[in-house]
Parts: C-alpha cells; structure tokens; sequence
C-alpha cells in the first residue's frame, strides 16, 4: 500500500503591484497610478481571504504566509501575522483613497508554474469584486508569462501572482531579488517587478547581510520585514504550497521542505 505524505514547501506565492510607473498600466485609471498609494494596497491585502484560498482551493494544503519566506527559514517569522482580512475596512480605504466604486485592472498569472495557480487567481479575482474591484484575468502558459512579465519583457505587468524560493534558504535573498530597488533598466531588485522601492529597507538588508552574527541579523530582517510588507503594504503575501509525496508503507523517507530526495535517508521495509 502507499500513503500520502505532505508537508509545507519552501516557495511562497504572493501578490505584486505595479508601483513605478506614473500612469496604471492595464487598467481604467488614467493619468495616475492607484497602487502608489499605501490604502489601496492595503485594501487589497485586506479584502483577500488567504484562509478561504487555502480551504477551497488548497484543499488545506497550503500554510498561510505574512512573510514572502517560509517560517523555517526565519526564526523571527512567528512575531509577524498576516494583515486582517477585512472587506469592509478594504471598502473604507479605497473610498479614502478616492476610489469609491473601485477600479478596473488586469491580474497576470501562470496557468502551469505554481500549485493551483490560475484557480488562486481566480478566487482573488471574485473577493476583490466584492470591494468594487472588476478584475481581468489573464492566465496564461509560464513560458509567455515570464517572457512578457520579467526584465526583458519590460515587466510588462500591472498586478501580478508569483512565486519565490529564496535559492540561499534566508531572508537577503528574497530582499536581494524581490524588493530591492530598481530602476527601469532592472538594475536592483531583478525579480522586483512591480518596482517596490524604500531605500531604507536597502539600508537594513544590506546591514543584514554584513552582520555575522545571526540573531543580530535577523533581529534587523524584523525592521525590514515590518516596513515592507506592513508599513508600506509592498506585496500581499499568500502562502507557502504543500509538498504532497506518494511513499510506499514500505518506505521510510525525510520529507524536505525544498522537495529535495536524499536517498541515503531512505530506508526499506
């Protein structure tokens, strides 16, 4: 017989927004960029109900996410919880933000990278729709996708889904690739496609990365940790996906969170 064996992955999936151009791409705002204010995505964040994500389109294999990294890859991780789903302060906020009726715009998001992908897009899709948000979706193959959404495609996106596994297993990495600033050219942040920027989390990350002492280190993650993903809402952090291997009761294997198999761990019946 053979039985399932799951357990949380290393990547997280989280959403992005397009915070550098002047004028919202994708979308019937004109002549001015929604996403550059910090109540906007808020709202956002706030009318995503990760919990019902991972229930219905999950079916509970999904660990909810307040950080773009895995809790084991963070010691500090579990002082951070995610911000409050809530439609009706998300309502408050886009009325204050002077979106009343809300906006349209399109959602980018692969069909065939990441664990459910285009059904999590779709969900995202109708619980923004009941703040007032109308949003296209546009799911389509990973190949075209990352093409058109990454640097050489002019990261072409206004509000996107995506997925990372910081490749060192620690915080820098995800600062490094996804929220270090960048210019138009891409230089920075590669992976920052929506063009976060705060100079002082630059500041933290890079005090981080000439910190030997970890502790000391993770404790300034924390101050970079809060002003991204808190103070300034740069991305809404979904989830990290399950791992779900098929093992024969005759084996006993070590199930790794970066879905690696080390066969000298394996053991036989």
């Amino acid at each position: 017989g053979t039985e399932v064996m799951a357990g949380p992955e290393l990547r997280t999936i989280f959403i992005g927004f397009d915070q550098m151009r002047p004028e919202l791409g994708h979308s019937n705002v004109k002549g001015k960029n929604p996403f550059k204010d910090v109540r906007v995505r808020k709202a956002f964040y706030q009318a995503i109900d990760e919990e019902a994500i991972k229930t219905k389109v999950m079916r509970g294999l999904a660990t909810p996410a307040a950080l773009l990294i895995a809790p084991s890859l963070y010691s500090e991780s579990k002082d951070f919880k995610r911000i409050a789903f809530d439609p009706q302060a998300s309502k408050k906020l886009l009325a204050e933000a002077g979106y009343p009726e809300g906006f349209e715009v399109q959602l980018d998001c692969p069909n065939d990278r990441y664990v459910n992908d285009e059904a999590i897009c779709q969900a995202v899709v109708g619980m923004l729709a009941r703040v007032g948000v109308k949003i296209n979706l546009v799911a389509e193959p990973k190949s075209k996708f990352f093409a058109r959404i990454l640097g050489v495609g002019g990261y072409d996106t206004s509000f996107y889904l995506l997925g990372w596994t910081p490749g060192t297993y620690e915080s820098y990495n995800v600062f490094q690739y996804n929220i270090q600033c960048r210019d138009e050219k891409g230089n920075g942040g590669h992976n920052n496609i929506g063009g976060y920027c705060n100079p002082k989390v630059d500041q933290l990350a890079n005090e981080a990365l000439q910190e030997p002492d970890q502790e000391t280190r993770d404790d300034i993650f924390k101050k970079a940790w809060q002003i991204a993903l808190f103070d300034d809402v740069g991305y809404v952090p979904l989830h990290q996906q399950a791992l779900a291997w098929g093992v024969s009761k005759k084996v006993h294997v070590i199930q790794r969170p970066d879905n690696a198999y080390i066969f000298a761990w394996v053991n036989m019946d």
